[in-house]
């Protein structure tokens, strides 16, 4: 059996479970479970089975403790509310008896509770695996809960359709009233018998319907009297006119008895049939909602899920007592046993000593019982198998026990007890006899815990056990904060030193005169004193200390925080550049196609025209069409300044440079060994690599000519007709797109009848653009791969259009 797996229980005292206040968190997670099984399982007696599982058990427990209280954050609860108490009802069953309809009913609202959980569990499989499983082995009681149903309404009667027979003496008994009331209800209007009766109403004596009659009437009306009033002037009197219709009345009415009695025996033999399997179900509910309950109070104390380990290390980050609400503990860290196995916590009174040891206390019981610990994400707590504490006054009149004996008594009991899987609260330890012996006996206790491996949580004032971690490495001071300032405790820890009791602080606070604090002052010994001076010295100089530090956080944070701010500025302008950018670029491209589209129908008119008036109108309109293409470039175009490196030697601070993702700054200080400038920007202070960085007073190149070039001739003088080679071989798509461009406005004014464009085998990438644009071209009439001789498909004859 390997160590996760060996079973660990913890045994711990009731009174030490009262101690630590363990019946009220308890009580805390009872109240979220929903069935009275699920209540019962938080029982806080401590052999009540809550903390009696082993450590693999735990584990276990503490996993669905965490699915639980993932399907409740996300809304998901089960459907637990009509469980009741059927324990008896299923043992009356199992007896033979018959149950009473409303213990049935009860019985059916818990088998529907049982088969919608179970559906629950189906729709949550893939957040909650382990409940989903308990959720899978709950039986199927869905018949016997349909049967209930049929036999019983709401109020618990049995339905007329749960028999024949039960019908047909109903409807007879239905009909049996009706018409004896029906006849009474004649008598009371005969003036002969109504004279003789004491009121006019039907009533029910003895389960049969009688007249109030007068006593001194009793002749005037024959029949049987059932009853009498107090005063005895009224007799209740069945006449004889109704006798015999009463007597088949009760008749009627035991058969609906006894076919009733015969239905719920029978509903009832169901039931005792599958009590097992109903009890089975019920401990399989119970287990899902007492997961429900962990899980609601983990979310309500926002606990987390700890590693139960068997190293004997509790490692609890940002602990908090479970008792008290979340927004009023101030955590802590707390770990013990990696190091040093004894944790004495010194400090001021009311500081939080025996709360912070409570709650380490309580962190190992929460686990045990698979409830979520107090503290953030890393938590660890030792699976320890005793839990051994002295804390509060253990004074005892019947065993003629003083409070310093009755805590020796208990820690001889926990010095013999202890092992290296105990965990040990002891507060005030020493506390109630002459200080000097009290310490003495205080650290030998200590130093014996230790020896036994025990993981060990102290409470002192003792100087002599503060001193011990600097001669002990088993031992590991921490101290809860005491502002000087205020005379109030901080309710922080400070791990690895010692803490100042601060006596004088806490009577001057609680009102102790000052004269009184004086002499106490001078009474105190010189060594004593020196020493509370110098924890004293101390803990003032560490409350500066960590005053500054949070100041300074807090600038790093504001700086951080502007440094964010400017950054997200730079790349809102850079994003704003680039699209004002693309924009232009868009447009200045839409203008070149519109004057390529020009020129072609400019040409396409002089081809047609011919005349030399027709050649002057058409040089014209080229040119107006070259000055607007300059135009435009020139407005779209507003290239940013040359981004050319500086040279450090003529820098200097104060110096305003050029970043290169735009804007500028103030240089502060020149590049250091890793090449970054110390610059200012706004209100953040930025280390920016130095080649990003360009003088702020660069001058602006000249603006790039397009690269549509217009070329224009006299339409006289060209010569129709012949050819044009464009060798485009060695150059980029764009370029080649460019050269092909020109080659065909060349040619077109020439009055070419083709042109011939050299672009070479290759990977065909070339040649495949190329053709691409000939199709879209105005020019062109149509294009196709050259003849053998003169290249096959390294070249493209364009034809253009007459």
């Amino acid at each position: 059996m390997s160590p996760a797996d060996r079973p660990t229980a913890l045994e711990v005292s009731a009174r030490t479970l009262e101690q630590l206040e363990w019946p009220q968190l308890v009580e805390r997670v009872r109240a979220h479970a929903r069935t009275p099984g699920g209540r019962r399982r938080f029982d806080p007696a401590p052999d009540a089975g809550l903390l009696a599982g082993d450590a693999a058990t735990a584990r276990t427990l503490l996993a669905e403790t965490s699915e639980a209280r993932v399907l409740l954050t996300a809304g998901a609860t089960p459907p637990l509310g009509g469980v009741a108490e059927v324990a008896a009802t299923l043992r009356r069953a199992e007896r033979g008896g018959a149950v009473p309809a409303a213990e049935l009913l009860d019985l059916g609202a818990t088998l529907d509770a049982i088969d919608a959980t179970a559906r629950f569990g189906r729709r949550e499989a893939e957040r909650a695996p382990r409940l989903t499983a308990h959720a899978e082995a709950l039986g199927h009681h869905r018949a016997l809960a349909r049967a209930i149903e049929a036999t019983l309404d709401a109020e618990g009667q049995v339905r007329d359709g749960a028999s024949p027979e039960l019908a047909a003496a109903r409807s007879a008994a239905r009909r049996l009233a009706a018409e004896i009331s029906r006849r009474l209800e004649r008598a009371l209007h005969d003036p002969e018998l109504t004279a003789h009766l004491s009121d006019r109403f039907v009533t029910l004596r003895n389960d049969r319907y009688v007249l109030p009659v007068r006593a001194d009437a009793r002749g005037r009306v024959p029949g049987i009297v059932h009853d009498a009033s107090a005063s005895g002037t009224t007799l209740f009197v069945e006449p004889e006119a109704v006798v015999g219709l009463n007597n088949e009345l009760k008749e009627a009415e035991l058969c609906v008895e006894r076919e009733t009695a015969r239905v719920l025996r029978e509903l009832s033999a169901r039931v005792g049939a599958e009590a097992a399997a109903i009890r089975a179900s019920l401990a399989i509910l119970e287990t899902i909602d007492a997961a429900f309950a962990r899980g609601a109070l983990s979310r309500e104390l926002q606990a987390v899920e700890p590693e139960l380990c068997e190293d004997g290390v509790f490692v609890l980050p940002q602990l908090r007592h479970p008792l008290l609400a979340p927004e009023r503990a101030v955590p802590n860290d707390v770990r013990l046993g990696q190091r040093a196995t004894v944790w004495v916590l010194s400090g001021p009174n009311a500081g939080g000593k025996t709360v912070a040891m409570k709650a380490v206390a309580l962190a190992a019981l929460c686990a045990r019982a698979g409830l979520h610990v107090t503290a953030t994400a890393g938590a660890r707590v030792a699976a320890v198998e005793k839990l051994l504490a002295d804390i509060g006054d253990a004074q005892s009149l019947r065993e003629s026990l003083s409070t310093f004996s009755a805590h020796m008594a208990n820690l001889a009991r926990i010095v013999e007890e202890a092992t290296p899987a105990s965990l040990v609260a002891l507060d005030e330890i020493g506390e109630g006899t002459d200080p000097g012996e009290g310490a003495a006996l205080a650290q030998a206790v200590l130093e014996s815990l230790a020896a036994a491996g025990a993981r060990v949580v102290a409470t002192t004032h003792y100087n002599l056990l503060k001193e011990m971690a600097a001669v002990d490495p088993r031992f590991e001071n921490a101290s809860f904060e005491f502002d000087p300032d205020t005379l109030a405790p901080t309710y922080r820890l400070r791990p690895g030193v010692p803490g100042v009791s601060s006596a004088a602080a806490v009577a001057a606070r609680m009102g102790l005169r000052r004269d009184v604090l004086e002499r106490a002052d001078e009474l105190l010994a010189r060594e004593d004193r020196r020493l509370e001076r110098l924890l004293g010295e101390l803990a003032a100089s560490r409350l500066a200390v960590e005053r500054e530090r949070r100041e300074a956080e807090r600038l790093r944070a504001a700086s951080e925080a502007e440094r964010r701010e400017v950054r997200q500025r730079l790349e809102e302008l850079q994003q704003r550049r680039d699209r004002l950018l693309h924009s232009m670029r868009a447009d200045l491209d839409e203008s070149f196609r519109r004057a390529h589209s020009e020129v072609a129908a400019v040409i396409r008119e002089l081809q047609r025209g011919g005349s030399a008036r027709h050649a002057a109108l058409a040089r014209e309109r080229l040119l107006a069409l070259q000055a607007e293409t300059r135009a435009a470039e020139a407005a779209a175009e507003a290239p940013a300044a040359p981004f050319e490196p500086l040279d450090w030697r003529r820098v200097r601070p104060g110096d305003r440079v050029r970043l290169r993702e735009g804007g500028e700054g103030v240089v502060l200080a020149l590049p250091d060994r890793r090449g970054r400038v110390a610059l200012q920007v706004g209100p953040a202070r930025l280390l920016v690599p130095a080649e990003r960085l360009a003088s702020g007073g660069a001058s602006l190149p000249e603006p790039p000519r397009s690269h549509v070039r217009v070329e224009t001739r006299e339409a006289a003088a060209a010569e129709p007709g012949g050819s044009e080679r464009c060798d485009l071989r060695g150059l980029r798509a764009d370029e080649a797109l460019a050269r092909v461009a020109v080659a065909l406005d060349r040619a077109a004014l020439a009055g070419r009848g083709e042109v011939v464009f050299v672009h070479g085998l290759g990977t065909g990438r070339l040649r495949d653009v190329v053709r691409q644009h000939l199709a879209a071209s105005p020019y062109v009439a149509s294009f196709a791969p050259g003849d053998p001789e003169r290249g096959g498909d390294g070249v493209t004859v364009a034809r253009l259009d007459d």
